[in-house]
């Protein structure tokens, strides 16, 4: 079973990348972001420096729109692509604007 999820919010719509999380039996495909993290400390001297830190090009940032769910973020069986790599979710999280979830944020690692 495969379906689109409909974004309402034109951020995720106008400057997301296209987002597959698939478990090979289910997919969702969302608009979301995906940048790596860069640390300031000197935990991380393998990575390769940038202007804003050291970038282990390993853990990424991603956000989700609320419409995705956390079940599907959270879920070890299923995988996460994008621009052709593989992730998958060490953590995620809902952020809340009084009662109502506005995103899911998600540390991912590169598979591979």
């Amino acid at each position: 079973m495969e379906f689109e999820l409909t974004v309402k919010n034109k951020l995720f719509e106008k400057l997301g990348v296209k987002i597959t999380v698939s478990n090979g039996e289910n997919t969702v495909i969302f608009n979301g972001f995906l940048q790596p993290l860069r640390y300031k400390n000197k935990i991380y001297l393998s990575g390769v420096p940038t202007e804003l830190g050291y970038d282990g090009l390993n853990k990424y940032l991603l956000i989700a729109p609320c419409e995705v769910g956390e079940s599907w973020l959270e879920n070890k069986e299923y995988t996460i692509q994008c621009e052709g790599n593989t992730f998958s979710t060490d953590h995620c999280e809902p952020v809340y604007l009084g009662k109502n979830i506005l995103y899911y944020w998600a540390i991912v690692h590169k598979e591979g």
